[in-house]
């Protein structure tokens, strides 16, 4: 072979190792396959939160039996270290006797210090302890009371460490906004339904602000409320306006978002997204992620088994006009009648890329439980991924996904599961809490150390002389799905010229040392 030959091979062989080189963002690849579930305890309505030194925080409802033959509501708490290991379950607040049910949302400031808003018997409590104690109920703050009988809350810190918090409630509520106009009885198609409401606190959890009216229609309720804040700083509200599940009042009428430029002193009016305005349907199971361009995009499903398709719409300016609802593809919504709490958790992780977590079937045709899939949309080409499944079982389903995003774009996700009992009626009866973990597809940023905590936690009041469980749990074996996909994402065709680039460089470099070697 000549040396002319010999060279154009040698530069083509270096250009072809140059592309497989390359790693392609957006690719479902085995390095980023969720890991086997994990059951962390028993109880349901998880929450979990990520800290700036990448520790993972759960808390779900438990209960704890102290021999006594009732029932204690407790919030329990574990953590997932920062190395992938796990503090056993602790029960570290109790919050009352007679099955309550213990709504919980958590949020960490940088100082280090983890705050839970919760339901303690009917009412609205919160209450702190640092990251590194959270394990033990003696380091947790007295509850502090922000709110009265309700059921529904939800709670985040912002990126300037302000506390936000929505939660469900009545004109009972202390602290209401004072000389406001509002009415705020319930009409009589809706009696006993509860409105929603906002808080914010500057100073981690000890004082807060008045409560300000989300939500005030005299004849319908508001479920499932999530407050968030986007990469671009706006925080924004979302929920379902109509039914109250609680009080078994109101209708579904639909979906709606306000949301705040001045870091929760003001809130827009209510965007509401209706589905088409259709007599015998309405939306439900509303909920948001701001895109990375700024855009929004909104997931619903209908209130009704005759459309068991999973919607998404887009708006990019901020809520004044929205696409056409189109269906979400490959996935349908479970049975309507199956769980009427559940919800969809709905992100967009650092590289843009939206994940959809949503518990239904890919095919209706097939009588099977419901099962807990990630589908994951790419902005730059509008493109679904098929849908991968994450959770099955014969004897469980699955409900509540919850998910946050870590520092190297890995996702944590937890959710419980309903045991089905044969030959019996009840859907409580078996309540297990689930997690599991997708591995980032980006650099690990080095982890970023606590500030110094400016004002000191009170001391705590232990109600219960409760003892954390200490027995181990199994890991269940998980779904490994096998499924590879290549899509048009902009951030993969500008690596491949990125990558054409060097090359080419490279390969100047060869010819130019070959000539002036000759």
């Amino acid at each position: 072979m000549s040396r002319k030959w010999f060279t154009l091979f040698f530069v083509g062989l270096l250009v072809l190792l140059s592309f497989a080189s390359i790693p392609v963002s957006g690719q479902d690849t085995p390095q980023q396959a969720w890991t086997a579930p994990k059951f962390l305890g028993d109880g349901w309505w998880q929450s979990v939160v990520l800290d700036q030194q990448n520790n993972a925080h759960v808390t779900w409802y438990g209960t704890y039996d102290a021999g006594d033959k009732i029932g204690h509501d407790v919030m329990t708490y574990m953590m997932r270290r920062s190395d992938g290991t796990w503090t056993t379950p602790s029960d570290v607040i109790y919050t009352g006797d007679g099955g309550f049910t213990v709504r919980n949302a958590l949020a960490v400031t940088s100082d280090g210090i983890l705050h839970a808003a919760f339901r303690g018997s009917t009412n609205h409590y919160v209450s702190s302890a640092p990251v590194m104690g959270a394990t033990s109920a003696e380091n947790w703050s007295p509850p502090n009371q922000v709110g009265g009988a309700g059921y529904y809350l939800d709670m985040i810190a912002g990126q300037d460490d302000t506390l936000h918090l929505v939660m469900s409630g009545s004109s009972d509520l202390p602290g209401a906004v004072q000389g406001s106009t509002e009415v705020f009885a319930e009409g009589a198609k809706c009696f006993a339904c509860y409105d929603l409401f906002y808080k914010r606190s500057k100073d981690g959890g000890q004082t807060w602000s008045d409560l300000v009216p989300i939500s005030l229609e005299a004849d319908s309720g508001s479920d499932r409320p999530r407050i968030q804040q986007g990469a671009s700083g706006r925080l924004y509200i979302t929920w379902d306006e109509g039914s109250d599940w609680y009080s078994g009042g109101g209708q579904p009428i639909d979906v709606r978002m306000v949301y705040s430029d001045d870091q929760g002193l003001s809130w827009s009016k209510p965007v509401i997204l209706d589905g088409g305005a259709l007599e015998d349907r309405k939306p439900v199971e509303g909920n948001l992620t701001e895109l990375r361009d700024g855009s929004l995009m909104m997931v619903w499903r209908y209130s009704t088994n005759a459309d068991r398709n999973i919607y998404f719409q887009l708006s990019s300016d901020v809520g004044k006009t929205w696409t056409d609802p189109a269906p979400v593809p490959g996935i349908f919504a479970r049975d309507i009648n199956a769980s009427s709490l559940d919800h969809y958790a709905l992100l967009t992780d650092h590289l843009g890329i939206v994940h959809l977590f949503a518990v239904g079937q890919v095919n209706l045709d097939v009588k099977r439980n419901d099962q807990l899939y990630d589908i994951t949309y790419v902005p730059s080409s509008k493109y679904w991924v098929e849908p991968q499944r994450i959770f099955y079982s014969t004897d469980e389903r699955p409900e509540w996904p919850q998910a946050v995003v870590g520092p190297s774009n890995d996702i944590h996700l937890t959710w419980f599961n309903r045991g089905i009992v044969p030959g019996s009626s009840c859907n409580t009866c078996i309540l297990k809490v689930y997690y599991s973990y997708l591995s980032g597809n980006m650099a690990l940023e080095p982890t970023r150390a606590f500030r110094p905590t400016l004002t000191p936690l009170p001391t705590a009041t232990v109600f219960v002389n409760i003892q954390p469980t200490t027995t181990p749990f199994p890991t269940l074996v998980g779904v490994q799905s096998t499924l590879t996909v290549t899509t048009q994402d902009n951030y993969v065709a500008q690596t491949l010229l990125g990558g054409m680039f060097i090359s080419a460089l490279f390969c100047g470099a060869v010819v130019l040392f070959i000539r002036l070697r000759h």
